[in-house]
């Protein structure tokens, strides 16, 4: 199995440790030289330069071995103790032996374990480490001390004390590379060996590189684009300036070129590479700060796009509200006439009839939206005469049209038309332009319908004389919860949303066309032209009429079932009413009806179990059928007629569309078994 990627947080931490070790295993093979008599171990196997003394080798045996235990500090208090103690005896050597140097004295320290002959390079006392091997010892102790600090102020100077330890060796170094001897073999001041400069240097780099999480470490441990720029720019500063200073420094020694020469190439050099740097890092920047302001804009587009969100939210609600609760003031100011006058009692129950119908479009409305939204509107695809479907969409909105004095105008194609739509559907799309029309047309003013013969298409238009569209809202105007013009209008704003989604899914167009504001709009639904009915082996309607039927009504809401059975018995039909399951399922099973309309949410157990009873039941199992039921989606529709159910109608469910179901002949689609 793949293993995570290490972050460099954790990959300083192992290099640390490596580097201690490092440290530990050359002070010990320092110390093995000296007692053993092994000249070349003191040298650390490098043949110039000034030896390594004895108590250099101890004192980076303690410092790397008291690194490498406070960075498993966190795992035994042991560790702690042995680093702690071991930085304190590195503290010690180096203290004393700058004493050493400072006062002249000779505390016997610098031969305990080995004897040295005087007059060594670069040792002012037989085996005394130099003063810069000194105070890198002193500073490197004190750093693991105020390192292993909880506190954060501590810990920041323990890092400053470790990166000036880190830069004492460098000077030595430099001087090497460069072959400037004054920078490591003066005894009372640089003395200090090669191999001792370059442990000092992997030491105090250790130190800081275990603790990632503070000051310059932190810079360069970071796992993001800043960390990434850092370490590379350190890295080639570092490279570039000792590479080209070697380089030159080694032709200047050979003669080839001279002083002048090598110290204006260097110049030029680190000008032309120290530019490219900060070309380069500039570069990064730059890209950063256009990246950052990208998603900066981003994120106050989407800002806005929810602000603007929230304010269509509160206004589709407000307007929701407004618009539920406009016809239910008439429907309950007719409820008190339905007792008075005979006149008065029908011109009340025309008042709920129409207001209720009102209601039930609105909420027909969103529900289709949400259907086509979620991409799960089933379109009852046949062929549809044109003229059928504008005299239904005009006569549905002839009531609007009254209302509002407007004149409507139908123009029926000269020639017979067909399509391939739903055609309820169909009528609801052009409804909806009618009433869409009928709202931002003023009063006395002039609707137009109608529909001609484009190519291969089939145009619908509805023009009207009202409110008009500015060119800019022509783009937004089938947006949803977008109501364009000045002054409220009436509806929720999903209208022409829907007209959009709807004829979409006809595999159609439609288009908003207008001069200008005040200069009236026309709106152009375009639906693919089909043959007729007749050459499609479609078959017409039968109109005979069917001899009445026994029905059982199941309806906990008995206002409902009562009312639904005094409608079925005016038409003849012999009606019989239940408002539990349990009494439905005796009523059916004593004396079977023909048909049965059954709520869904009865007290007892659901319309559901009682479908796949009756169906199990050979005495019930022929009748016909329907769930008569609020849930209206379309899984509610499939969990219907899985538990046996011939067909699914939506509350409030038109009576036309109740009649013409019980008076089918036959049951309208075979059952489905019971599962279990």
């Amino acid at each position: 199995m793949e293993t995570a990627r290490r972050s460099v947080s954790d990959r300083a931490v192992l290099l640390a440790r490596i580097g201690s070790l490092l440290t530990f295993a050359m002070g010990l093979v320092v110390v093995a030289g000296w007692l053993y008599q092994r000249p070349e171990l003191t040298y650390v196997f490098v043949p110039f330069g000034p030896n390594v003394k004895t108590n250099v080798g101890i004192a980076f045996a303690a410092a790397g071995l008291a690194n490498y235990a406070l960075l498993y500090r966190d795992r035994a208090r042991p560790f702690r103790w042995l680093g702690w103690t071991l930085a304190v005896i590195c503290i010690v050597i180096g203290g004393l032996t700058l004493v050493e140097h400072a006062t002249g004295w000779d505390l016997d320290i610098d031969e305990l374990l080995a004897a040295e002959a005087p007059g060594a390079l670069a040792t002012t006392s037989p085996n005394r480490m130099g003063p810069p091997a000194a105070i890198a010892f002193v500073l490197s102790g004190l750093s693991l001390l105020l390192l292993d600090s909880r506190r954060d102020g501590v810990r920041a100077a323990g890092h400053g004390l470790a990166l000036v330890s880190c830069l004492i060796p460098l000077l030595p170094l430099v001087g090497y590379t460069f072959g400037l001897t004054i920078l490591y073999d003066i005894a009372r001041y640089t003395g200090i060996a090669f191999s001792t400069a370059v442990a000092l240097l992997v030491l105090a780099t250790s130190i800081v590189a275990g603790h990632p999480e503070v000051g310059f470490a932190r810079l360069l441990c970071r796992d993001d684009e800043s960390g990434t720029m850092a370490r590379q720019l350190f890295a080639t500063a570092v490279l570039l300036t000792f590479g080209v200073g070697w380089f030159l420094s080694s032709a200047y020694h050979l003669e080839l070129v001279d002083g002048a020469f090598a110290i204006s190439a260097m110049t030029i050099v680190l000008i032309g590479g120290f530019s490219a740097l900060i070309w380069r890092t500039g570069t990064a920047l730059s890209r950063a700060v256009d990246q950052r302001a990208a998603i900066g804009r981003a994120l106050e587009e989407s800002a806005e796009s929810l602000r603007e969100a929230d304010r269509q939210k509160t206004a589709f609600l407000a307007t929701l509200s407004h618009e539920l609760r406009n016809p239910l003031a008439p429907i309950r100011f007719a409820l008190h006439s339905l007792n008075g006058p005979a006149e008065h009692a029908e011109r009340a129950r025309q008042v709920i009839g129409r207001q209720v119908d009102h209601l039930v479009r609105l909420v027909d409305d969103l529900l289709d939206l949400t259907r086509i939204t979620h991409n799960k509107v089933q379109l009852q695809l046949r062929a549809v005469d044109v003229t059928q479907a504008l005299r239904e969409a005009a006569d549905a909105v002839s009531y609007e049209v009254t209302r509002g004095r407007h004149v409507l105008s139908v123009h029926l194609p000269p020639v017979a038309l067909w399509v391939r739509a739903d055609p309820d559907r169909l009528v609801q799309i052009l409804v909806n332009l009618l009433t869409n029309a009928a709202r931002y047309t003023p009063a006395e003013g002039r609707i137009e319908l109608g529909a001609d013969l484009d190519g291969d298409d089939v145009v619908f238009r509805v023009r009207d004389s009202g409110a008009g569209l500015d060119p800019a809202d022509l783009g937004r105007v089938f947006d949803m919860f977008v109501q364009l013009g000045e002054g409220r209008h009436g509806g929720l704003g999903i209208g022409l949303a829907l007209v959009k989604g709807l004829v979409e899914l006809h595999g159609g167009t439609v288009e908003a066309h207008s001069e200008g504001r005040d200069q009236g709009a026309e709106f152009r639904v375009r639906l693919p032209r089909t043959m007729p009915a007749v050459t499609q082996g479609e078959t017409p309607r039968s109109g005979t009429e069917m001899a009445p039927r026994t029905i059982l009504v199941v309806d906990d809401n008995t206002d409902a079932a009562e009312t639904l059975r005094e409608l079925l018995a005016a038409r003849g039909h012999h009606v019989r009413v239940a408002t539990h399951a349990a009494e439905a399922l005796d009523l059916a099973r004593s004396d079977p009806p023909e048909v049965a309309l059954l709520d869904l949410g009865l007290p007892d157990f659901d319309g559901l179990t009682l479908a796949q009873r009756l169906r199990d039941d050979p005495r019930t199992a022929g009748m016909l059928l329907i769930a008569v039921t609020g849930w209206g989606q379309d899984e509610d529709r499939r969990r219907a007629l899985a538990a046996g159910f011939d067909a699914h109608v939506t509350k409030p469910a038109e009576l036309t569309e109740l009649l013409a179901l019980i008076d089918a002949p036959l049951r309208l689609s075979p059952p489905i078994p019971a599962q279990g």
